[in-house]
């Protein structure tokens, strides 16, 4: 393992002990970065999702919260300057997606295909319940998206499948 590694390897194990960090100059960098993973890795533990960096209403995103989505942000952006430690960190983080967009996509899919089993039926936009209407919703999205073909081939597979998935024959939508 490189020094910067070691460094980074170092101070996210005395940030999670709960040892003071060596603030150093040399290591100052390092424990910032692993106390800043800790908050981010924490928000998600009480929030039960990620930091956000960006809403549609900015006024209800509070400043702590917008910063920690930040500092994910600038992860994803600048990976190539992240040493090994802090990559392979990142990866088995459970708070932390390389690809968020992705990851909700997919977390959505399946939120979709566990309605279908449980209740025998696609999610309806008509649900009184705010979840099922929430999938309801995307699921238009993504029908509206393979009707004018602007769904990836991948993501095009797995709707597909979705849709042939045991229901109601009523519930099937036409596109």
């Amino acid at each position: 393992m490189d020094m910067e590694s070691e460094q980074y390897e170092t101070a996210d194990q005395r940030r999670a002990s709960g040892a003071e960090t060596n603030g150093a100059v040399g290591f100052r960098r390092s424990a910032n970065w692993a106390g800043a993973l800790h908050r981010y890795e924490e928000f998600w533990r009480a929030n039960e999702h990620p930091p956000r960096e960006n809403t549609r209403k900015r006024s209800s995103l509070p400043g702590h919260e917008r910063r920690l989505g930040e500092w994910a942000r600038h992860q994803r952006r600048f990976d190539d300057r992240l040493s090994a430690y802090q990559r392979i960190r990142l990866d088995v983080s459970p708070a932390f997606e390389w690809d968020p967009h992705e990851s909700r996509w997919q977390i959505n899919l399946a939120a979709c295909i566990h309605h279908v089993q449980t209740n025998g039926r696609l999610p309806r936009l008509t649900s009184a319940d705010p979840a099922e209407f929430a999938l309801g919703r995307w699921l238009g999205r993504q029908l509206r998206q393979l009707k004018s073909r602007t769904l990836s081939r991948d993501r095009e597979a797995h709707i597909s499948a979705l849709l042939a998935l045991p229901t109601d024959v009523a519930e099937k939508p036409t596109l």
